[in-house]
């Protein structure tokens, strides 16, 4: 694990540290992996970037999971703002990796995957962007919703 892994984890273990110790943090529709899902967020916002899609510049945060991080949300988005990267593609590969931790952590419970899963796929669409696979203006968000499984079995 480098640098900027182990700070991410430790970002992690913060906020996992704080949910886990006091009911007063909970916050409404909670699942295990929430954590890594916003963590991948913030993430995604602080790396701004640049051949994002012109719709998802930024990703929003739970305001009710913000209002229950507290007074932890100073030390998770100073461990973050210590990650230095070169360029975009280590971004991603960071974001990726972070991914495949939380995929790992939960796997089997569907339940706790569906938000990193949509993050799993904006990352994967945007590392396409990155390598030339896929021009941004070609992706259609309706198009692509039309062909989402439904939530019911």
């Amino acid at each position: 694990m480098n640098k900027n892994e182990e700070l991410i984890e430790q970002a992690c273990q913060v906020w996992h540290a704080w949910f886990d110790d006091n009911d007063d943090h909970d916050y409404s529709e909670k699942e295990p992996s929430d954590i890594e899902y916003f963590m991948g967020c913030m993430l995604y916002n602080m790396f701004a970037f640049e051949k994002a899609i012109s719709t998802m510049k930024t990703m929003d945060i739970g305001l009710d999971f913000l209002d229950a991080t507290g007074n932890s949300y100073a030390e998770v988005k100073a461990l973050l703002t210590q990650i230095e990267t070169q360029d975009d593609f280590e971004k991603i590969d960071l974001l990726q990796n972070h991914i495949a931790k939380a995929m790992k952590r939960y796997e089997g419970d569907r339940m706790a995957l569906y938000l990193v899963n949509r993050l799993a796929g904006h990352i994967n669409t945007l590392e396409a962007i990155y390598r030339g696979k896929v021009d941004r203006r070609d992706v259609d968000f309706e198009r692509l919703s039309q062909k989402q499984t439904p939530i019911y079995k």
